[in-house]
């Protein structure tokens, strides 16, 4: 079992899972084409089948080898859901499952290192974006009432209630068409409308953005910084199981040394 651990954790074999993820996405995108599938639409296929084969060998060889620790670890059990899903029968009302085989593309989120400390930052980092969203929550509704008092009457369709107004400071957000398609019109009849405008994108887009940029970045530092502090726990420990055997071997050797003195001297 060793050595098919071994086998599972080698950059070899990862290597080998991730060229396999990436030509099942290309296979699975040339099955769109139906000019492709009238040429070469059975051999694709057949491929298909063999690759969802080779991810269903792997999950039962890691099952095999790490038991219950297999479900010890989050990727694992994406991994085990992404393959399971791929093995429904994609038959008669279920045939839609069937381009849900592209999920299996999300497996290189797990295969690539630098995907998945991605994936782990944005993951830990929640819980405060989640407070960037009630901040982002407060600006909005305070905005949306000014702009709903001021601009109401004259500009219904974008500030006639307080859902409009929300939608509106949404778009204007997202910068999709602000100033011309909103902000202008309104400054053309009330031309110190700016005033609520340009703070209201400093606060939501600019400011939130940034701190938004700055939480990910810092815990992918960490996260970072954990990776190093864990390899570095690792050496320690490697280099302490090195020195205690070495001092077995040199205990061993001066015993040796002691015996062959006492049979010269005997």
């Amino acid at each position: 079992m060793e050595k098919v651990k071994k086998i599972l954790e080698s950059d070899r074999f990862q290597y080998f899972i991730i060229g396999l993820i990436v030509l099942n996405s290309i296979t699975i995108g040339l099955e769109t084409s139906p000019t492709t599938m009238a040429f070469t639409g059975d051999w694709l296929y057949l491929l298909d089948e063999v690759i969802l084969g080779i991810f269903v060998v792997e999950l039962l060889v890691k099952l095999l080898v790490y038991r219950a620790k297999f479900f010890g670890e989050s990727w694992n059990i994406f991994d085990l859901s992404i393959v399971l899903l791929a093995l429904i029968p994609s038959a008669g009302n279920l045939s839609i499952l069937r381009t849900l085989r592209i999920l299996r593309t999300l497996r290189l989120l797990k295969n690539v290192p630098k995907l998945r400390i991605i994936i782990e930052a944005l993951l830990k980092s929640i819980p405060s974006i989640g407070w960037i969203g009630v901040l982002v929550m407060i600006i909005f509704y305070i905005f949306a009432v000014i702009g709903t008092s001021l601009y109401g009457e004259q500009f219904p369709q974008w500030f006639g209630n307080l859902g409009a107004s929300m939608f509106t400071l949404f778009q204007i957000m997202t910068l999709e068409s602000w100033a011309s398609g909103i902000a202008r019109p309104v400054m053309e009849q009330l031309p110190n409308a700016w005033v609520f405008f340009v703070p209201f994108i400093l606060l939501a887009t600019y400011t939130t953005l940034n701190i938004f940029i700055a939480i990910v970045v810092n815990t992918m530092n960490e996260l970072h910084q954990y990776d190093i502090d864990e390899e570095e726990r690792k050496l320690k420990e490697f280099v302490h199981e090195e020195n205690v055997e070495l001092q077995h071997l040199l205990e061993e050797l001066k015993a040796q040394v002691a015996r062959i003195e006492k049979k010269v001297k005997g």
